[in-house]
């Protein structure tokens, strides 16, 4: 139930507030959010969507934490917590999004990716085009109600050594090139909005990209960085126009 509700809450405030942001490339519509910015001046003409919100944020940072405890068990670390406190500053936002309508010739909605930090979770509202690229392919990414996705980050990829995959995924349209979703299927997905809610929790802002005591893998040229100036690089920095890095070049290896 608090899903939907967020969904709908999420909804009208990309509609009715003045901070929603067009994005420079892709079909959509978006706005990021810390869970500071939630009980600012700035939304209060929507604040009663944004309570909605901020319930559901809390909720996310609790399964959150359980996710990073459950990995840190399920690959054999003597200290199962040492996930959970990379995290314990809370350094996370979450992305309310509209993709907008489109035909047969839309190609993705949202560009070829993979998210920056170490969990992303991710709730739709069903419509399909959501794709990830398993086993050299792009496979549709099947919509379970009440489910949520979760994408590994780039981050955690590597303090695992890769025993977990960074999820690389797209949102692809009728147009896509190398999708297996079907055209009918995706036809049907761009003649309506697809709305969807992005948690995106990255690890504290002042902790090393390379953990010594995980792996001697590096993340590219961004040995010695701290977690705030990856998510900078990888981001290409501030601002509605910014041009980021959409994968490192173990990812770019995967896609081949």
């Amino acid at each position: 139930e608090l899903q939907q509700k967020a969904l709908a809450a999420s909804a009208r405030i990309l509609e009715l507030s003045s901070k929603t942001v067009t994005h420079p490339s892709d079909p959509k519509q978006y706005m990021m959010l810390s869970f500071d910015d939630l009980g600012g001046d700035d939304l209060s003409e929507v604040s009663e969507d944004i309570s909605i919100i901020k319930e559901y944020y809390s909720s996310l940072r609790k399964i959150r934490d359980i996710l990073l405890h459950s990995i840190a068990s399920g690959i054999g670390m003597d200290d199962s917590e040492f996930f959970s406190r990379q995290h314990n500053e809370n350094n996370d936002s979450i992305r309310l999004l509209n993709y907008l309508r489109g035909d047969e010739n839309t190609a993705n909605r949202c560009k070829e990716h993979s998210d920056y930090g170490a969990l992303t979770l991710l709730l739709t509202d069903g419509v399909g085009g959501l794709e990830a690229f398993v086993d050299g392919k792009w496979r549709q990414v099947p919509y379970v109600e009440g489910a949520l996705i979760v994408n590994i980050g780039s981050i955690l990829s590597e303090w695992t050594r890769q025993d977990l995959k960074a999820t690389l995924h797209r949102v692809a349209g009728p147009a896509s090139i190398g999708s297996t979703t079907s055209t009918t299927d995706l036809l049907k997905a761009v003649s309506v909005q697809r709305r969807s809610l992005a948690y995106f929790a990255d690890p504290n802002p002042n902790v090393a990209t390379t953990l010594s005591k995980l792996n001697d893998h590096s993340l590219d040229n961004e040995d010695n960085m701290t977690i705030d100036e990856y998510i900078q690089w990888r981001s290409g920095g501030t601002g509605a126009d910014r041009s980021g890095v959409s994968f490192t070049s173990k990812e770019e290896e995967r896609l081949g």
